[in-house]
């Protein structure tokens, strides 16, 4: 399985990353581990590092269930670091349907960006930190 989170209670922060081959079924998976993991709250803002996906398998369907599906609530802002030009976009694909929802969406092909946009500059040696340690989504999860 593809991905990991670790949710930062103490910057209300959830952190999500992705590597290797996503799909539809990884991107279902990391949904649902992080939303039944009682510390995670709708407020909470989301960096999501796409950057070592190399192979993006993930449909329109898959992005319009995730669109429905979002646990994310008002005030709630959520940056989509990407490193391909397939992942940009279907990030945008996923931003464009967001739009109707309470949470802010940008995309960012840079970290430093996203963790500006967050108001994470100051923190982002904790955020590298945390990312790396992230333990991998099991199975069932």
């Amino acid at each position: 399985m593809p991905s990991a989170y670790i949710l930062d209670e103490s910057r209300s922060l959830l952190l999500s990353r992705a590597w290797g081959v996503f799909t539809d079924h990884d991107l279902l998976t990391h949904l649902t581990a992080f939303t039944r993991d009682p510390r995670f709250q709708p407020t909470f803002d989301q960096l999501a590092d796409f950057r070592d996906v190399t192979s993006l398998a993930v449909t329109s369907a898959g992005v319009r269930y995730q669109v429905r599906e979002s646990p994310f609530g008002a005030g709630s802002r959520r940056a989509l670091v990407v490193g391909s030009d397939v992942a940009f976009d279907m990030a945008r694909m996923f931003q464009i349907l967001q739009d109707e929802s309470v949470a802010d969406v940008e995309i960012f092909r840079d970290l430093d960006d996203a963790l500006a946009w967050l108001g994470l500059t100051d923190a982002k040696a904790a955020v590298l930190t945390a990312l790396a340690s992230a333990p991998t989504i099991a199975e069932g999860s």
